[in-house]
């Protein structure tokens, strides 16, 4: 069982020479095969970085770093989010100007110009993710919709209705046969991806009315799934909480760690939170719904149960974070422009 963080000695940052301040980072992705290493960014372009090069770049306050370069080119806005297909040769990528693009990897990169992209959302196109199968890609958006894509011409298949607000992720099981939707409603959606008919719909809470203003304080922001398929894992509000993935009941939450959510591809292990990202090793027998009162209400949930073993500082609004497919290392973008990678063992 992983228990230990090492810090990899490089930073690694993204600048665009045009002294408009740090980029925040909003999301990161290791590529599937490669050591090379993706994030969505405050720019209309990704960062790419190269894992394997040397800290070769001294910067004032950073010391020597690895600097990225700037892929993948929007119109306008920001790039809001990225996600390789599993067999790493595609990576698509989704943005303000309300479009979602894919670019074929060649050569350790992605290409200049995209392959195919689609503008169908009503506004930015916030959470993207490819199927298990590479098949279809799921996106979601401000508009309040998710849409399901053939993932070789961007054919529309499907425009999936239920949130009441802005949707800010969207997770497939591991076997493909659920797709997750989660929102500034509070609300996480459970589709099934023969029927695209929802089967649940999960109450994560913390809905306000500042809807894309201020994303920490308003309903669910991250979803992440586990290994085995069995845990749900959702951050978002002032908050992080655990649901048991097949009845949709709440087992563990954590307060004050929010915003951000990750689990081990292998092993029981899972990290969350902004400006302090902690990780555990959860003991899964163990997560269990709240106990009741005398009157039947249900208690507050349990914390996560196991053990705490690393928490790292990094900042507020400092958002990306993501194992390695392998589980051996772990990527924090922070909101000064850099990812630091951590070896897990």
């Amino acid at each position: 069982m992983p228990s230990k963080l090492t810090k990899v000695e490089k930073t690694f940052l993204v600048d665009d020479g045009n002294n408009r301040g740090p980029m925040t980072m909003l999301r990161v992705r290791f590529h599937p095969r490669e050591e090379k290493l993706v994030a969505a960014c405050a720019d209309r372009r990704a960062a790419w970085f190269d894992l394997t090069a040397e800290a070769d770049t001294e910067v004032k306050g950073r010391g020597k770093c690895v600097m990225g370069e700037l892929v993948c080119p929007h119109e306008i806005g920001w790039v809001r989010s990225l996600d390789f297909h599993p067999s790493g040769n595609q990576l698509a990528t989704g943005g303000s100007d309300r479009t979602l693009r894919v670019w074929d990897w060649k050569g350790g990169r992605p290409v200049e110009q995209p392959t195919r992209q689609v503008k169908e959302h009503g506004g930015w196109v916030e959470a993207v993710a490819f199927s298990p199968d590479g098949r279809q890609i799921a996106t979601a958006g401000f508009d309040g919709l998710v849409k399901i894509w053939n993932g070789a011409d961007l054919k529309l298949l499907q425009t999936l209705t239920g949130h009441q607000r802005y949707v800010d992720d969207v997770a497939y099981t591991s076997d493909g046969a659920r797709l997750f939707s989660g929102g500034e409603d509070g609300c996480v959606i459970v589709w099934d991806t023969k029927t695209w008919k929802p089967l649940q719909t999960i109450d994560f809470g913390g809905a306000n009315n500042q809807s894309g203003q201020t994303p920490k304080h308003s309903g669910v922001h991250r979803l992440a799934i586990s290994h085995d398929d069995r845990w749900l894992g959702v951050a978002g509000g002032t908050q992080l909480s655990i649901f048991d993935l097949q009845s949709g009941e709440i087992v563990a939450r954590e307060d004050r760690i929010n915003m951000q959510i990750a689990f081990h591809p292998q092993a029981d292990v899972l990290a969350g939170g902004e400006s302090e990202a902690k990780f555990w090793s959860f003991e899964a027998d163990k997560f269990a719904p709240p106990e009741k009162d005398k009157n039947g209400k249900p208690k507050s949930p349990q914390g996560i149960p196991g053990k705490s073993f690393a928490a790292v500082k990094r900042g507020e609004w400092s958002l990306g974070l993501q194992f390695s497919n392998d589980g051996k290392q772990v990527a924090l973008g922070k909101s000064n422009g850099t990812v630091e990678v951590y070896d897990v063992s």
